[in-house]
């Protein structure tokens, strides 16, 4: 059965929660496209973005519909591994991964989606290192590094019998189709006392609070599921962990100047697609020089914004 969005968009069916199958939603809206191509593909203005629904039960925010697996794989395996995802030598995120990674049980790290296993390398050789990478190219690199590749996505990991210190999935947590029970896959890897460490953005940061469905991480297609310090919460149970921490921290570090142009561009955009929805706005408006430029911007990043969070949960002994 269809029905509208509060835009006046028509949708399709409502479905159920992608983690705790609840039919209690509430949809925010249509979801626009940043990227200037859809998942390696031309983009197409027709293009069925989904639309971004969030759970009453769980509180997981998620796009629906979703790409199909083979979608996501066949993008995901054409990536640019020499222009993707290039941090540099070192991450601040990176640093805290490793202050966690005490008190393990064992010095071994499952890194999932592990791409080119810079992560990796950067702990050094005090730990085993494993990886989940569905591209090729890129698990071979990370291969070169001495990174031992068990699998090319979680599900692959189901049967294993492998058992690791630590799990860690960095950028990645966004990605998963039904997010509790890929979590649940990996935790059941995990030795007692074993600790999972999520890095991923967080729906409850002021700057997502503030674009709504204009908010540049639920636009980007690839993105499925969107959580929330509550959500690991409530997750932490069903996977017979304990959360011990959550930090909220930057995608990136960056310098004043940048945050500060990130944060004007963005209050532009957020600004110029609000009153584009609005009906009493004046069309006449919407035509000025200024607004209409920014009107043609596909996409506007906020990567600056302390809008992530670090969790990590321990497997209970």
């Amino acid at each position: 059965m269809s029905g509208n969005d509060s835009n006046g968009n028509e949708r399709a069916a409502q479905p159920k929660c992608i983690a705790c199958d609840s039919p209690k939603l509430v949809c925010w809206g249509r979801l626009p496209v940043y990227t200037a191509d859809f998942l390696g593909h031309d983009f197409d203005s027709n293009a069925n973005a989904g639309f971004l629904y969030e759970c009453r039960n769980c509180t997981l925010r998620f796009r629906y519909p979703q790409p199909t697996e083979a979608e996501l794989m066949t993008y995901y395996q054409g990536l640019d591994v020499g222009e993707c995802w290039q941090h540099g030598p070192e991450r601040e995120v990176w640093r805290f991964i490793k202050k966690a990674l005490t008190g393990l049980p064992e010095q071994s790290v499952l890194d999932v989606g592990c791409f080119r296993g810079e992560m990796l390398a950067y702990l050094g050789n005090g730990f085993k290192q494993f990886g989940v990478e569905p591209s090729k190219v890129a698990a071979a690199e990370a291969e070169r590094r001495g990174v031992t590749i068990v699998a090319d996505r979680i599900a692959g990991l189901r049967d294993s019998p492998l058992k690791f210190g630590a799990i860690t999935l960095i950028d990645v947590a966004e990605h998963l189709a039904r997010p509790l029970d890929e979590l649940g896959i990996l935790a059941r890897l995990l030795l007692p006392g074993g600790k999972l460490i999520i890095f991923t953005g967080s729906t409850d940061a002021f700057t997502w609070r503030l674009a709504g469905v204009d908010y540049y991480y639920s636009a980007m297609p690839e993105h499925l599921a969107f959580m929330r310090p509550s959500w690991f919460q409530w997750a932490a149970a069903q996977l017979n962990c304990e959360m011990n921490s959550c930090k909220r921290l930057r995608y990136q570090s960056s310098p004043f100047t940048h945050r500060v142009d990130e944060a004007f561009r963005n209050l532009l955009y957020i600004g110029y697609h609000r009153a584009r929805r609005m009906s009493f706005v004046p069309g006449g408006l919407l035509e000025l020089p200024l607004v209409r430029r920014v009107g043609k911007w596909q996409g506007c990043w906020w990567t600056s914004a302390r809008d992530h969070t670090l969790v990590v949960l321990t497997r209970n002994k």
